[in-house]
């Protein structure tokens, strides 16, 4: 199965299903279709869909399932909380030794 983006980039850019067919040259069905999961692009579709929405076909297509949007928020969450510890922490650390001496060559 192929899984896909296509609605997402569709509602993000505030096109309905008849908008995006028209620019990639198909009928209305065929991108809810597509979007359902029920239908396989062919290349040239995929291509096409891909230059529509000025993303490569990679952006828009996989194999395997996309993360879900929670998934990719929690790991971003993760990560700057990680950096804001670690921010946390050196500045603890600048208050119990105080600031270094900047050293001029004087």
């Amino acid at each position: 199965m192929i899984h896909n983006r296509i609605a997402l980039f569709r509602t993000e850019r505030g096109l309905s299903r008849k908008d995006l067919a028209e620019r990639a040259h198909v009928n209305p069905q065929t991108i809810g279709f597509l979007e359902r999961g029920s239908y396989s692009p062919s290349v040239e579709l995929a291509l096409r869909l891909a230059e529509v929405f000025g993303v490569g076909v990679d952006a828009l297509f996989s194999l395997e399932p996309f993360p879900s949007l929670a998934q990719q928020l929690g790991a971003s969450t993760a990560a700057t909380g990680t950096a804001v510890t670690s921010n946390v922490t050196h500045l603890d650390e600048i208050k119990t030794t105080g600031p270094q001496k900047r050293r001029t060559g004087q």
